[in-house]
């Protein structure tokens, strides 16, 4: 792997991971606990599928069409921000002491397929012209574990400062990373 391999499978590795540190934020705006556990365990599912797209990438090229892949992320993000969106509207009044929440480990399966699909079509498009497939995804494992943990602490913080109930803003920035990924 020659440099600039190196530098672009770094850029790769940060544009796959900031989706997992948005929807991270959003997961503490709400007080939705994620613990080390879930965390590891969704950038192990999400470096493994990255790891055979790479794979699959290179060994034959074109299998499916990688659009269709970043669609069904697309929905699936799109789908979690509308329904964090109407839950919060829909929800009553309610004293401003409220229960933290757990992310269940059913969630985080499904968030981390979801949150795979664009690894999985930028996984084959890479995966046809460059190797580094061990360096991308173990990259993509420890910076995701990173991102994850950063965006979570931010979003726990932000709500914290503000003083109110800002999971609406978690909505909102999972319908926006929905958005942004019809154009990307």
């Amino acid at each position: 792997m020659d440099v600039s391999q190196l530098i672009s499978g770094i850029i790769l590795i940060f544009a796959l991971t900031t989706d997992s540190f948005v929807v991270s934020f959003a997961y503490g705006m709400s007080r939705t606990a994620m613990s080390l556990g879930l965390i590891v365990g969704m950038n192990l599912i999400m470096s493994s599928l990255l790891g055979a797209a790479l794979w699959t990438g290179n060994a034959a090229a074109g299998l499916f069409p990688g659009w269709a892949a970043s669609w069904l992320g697309t929905v699936f993000l799109f789908l979690i921000g509308s329904y964090r969106l109407i839950s919060f509207f829909r929800k009553r009044e309610k004293p401003e002491k409220e229960e933290p929440k757990v992310l269940t480990p059913g969630t985080a399966v499904l968030l981390a397929f979801a949150l795979s699909a664009d690894s999985l079509a930028a996984g084959l498009g890479t995966g046809l012209v460059q190797s580094g497939e061990m360096f991308l995804a173990a990259g993509s494992f420890f910076g995701g574990i990173f991102m994850m943990k950063v965006g979570w602490i931010l979003g726990y913080k932000g709500r914290r400062a503000a003083g109110r109930d800002l999971s609406w803003l978690g909505g909102v920035c999972l319908l926006a990373l929905a958005v942004s990924s019809l154009w990307i």
